[in-house]
């Protein structure tokens, strides 16, 4: 609480002092000094009530922060107890929203394997229909092949050829095979080779000595030549004969055919 005393005033009873009040034995200096000191003792006077009453302001603006501080001091607290109840609250909504996140992520990754269980089902139920569309498929050819067969069966029992037959067979038409023909499992006829270029000229089928031989000396003459000539030209129309012979039981062709 504010001094009220620090209001009342310093009073100065020598309020004037000039040369007429100084005795006549003062020297001059001493008279001037005296002056002086009354004149200091009043400006002191002066600051003195000016700080006692600064002083007496201080002490009541401080009355009045220590009221205002003491209502803060109670918002204060009643702040900081609002406070730790806020943080008590949030620390307990942290520790829900951790439960909770945890709930959700072992939900999540519960929902996640539902996802890939049903997603392997999800194929596994593809492939089973696109096996039984498949199946479908294969019945319904098996039974369309069926008929064929059927019709295939009834023609091969009117007009076949036996395997185990060893009487002689024949054919009112031609034999077409895919590949070759064999006897005993060996192939005797193979496929037609192309790309053959027919020769031409005069074919021999005239019977000749294969043994054949030719005396030819330390330089050739030209009777032996002629006769070298002669052969090989015999043998070239002897290979004529044999590509005749291919070509119309046609094992070989040309280029084109």
């Amino acid at each position: 609480m504010a001094d009220t005393s620090l209001q009342a005033p310093v009073t100065v009873q020598a309020s004037r002092i000039d040369a007429t009040l100084l005795p006549k034995g003062f020297s001059q200096p001493y008279s001037l000094y005296v002056i002086q000191q009354s004149s200091d003792l009043g400006a002191v006077a002066g600051k003195a009530n000016e700080a006692g009453n600064g002083a007496y302001d201080a002490q009541v603006k401080n009355d009045e922060q220590d009221v205002e501080l003491a209502d803060h001091e109670k918002r204060l607290t009643a702040a900081e107890t609002e406070l730790a109840d806020h943080e008590q609250r949030l620390q307990a909504a942290e520790t829900e929203l951790a439960d909770h996140e945890q709930r959700i992520t072992a939900a999540e990754t519960e929902l996640s394997d539902h996802e890939k269980r049903i997603s392997a089902n999800e194929t596994e139920l593809s492939d089973h229909e696109s096996r039984i569309t498949q199946n479908t498929d294969d019945i319904s050819s098996l039974e369309t092949a069926q008929q064929t067969d059927r019709g295939d069966i009834d023609k091969i029992s009117a007009d076949y050829l036996s395997k185990s037959a060893t009487t002689s067979q024949s054919l009112s038409g031609p034999l077409n095979v895919a590949s070759s023909y064999s006897v005993n499992g060996t192939k005797v006829i193979g496929p037609r080779q192309t790309g053959w270029t027919l020769s031409t000229g005069t074919a021999n089928k005239a019977a000749f000595n294969a043994d054949q031989s030719y005396t030819v000396g330390s330089v050739y003459s030209q009777t032996e030549i002629q006769a070298i000539v002669q052969a090989l030209i015999e043998t070239r129309q002897r290979v004529k004969a044999l590509e005749d012979m291919a070509v119309t039981h046609g094992l070989i062709s040309n280029a084109t055919t």
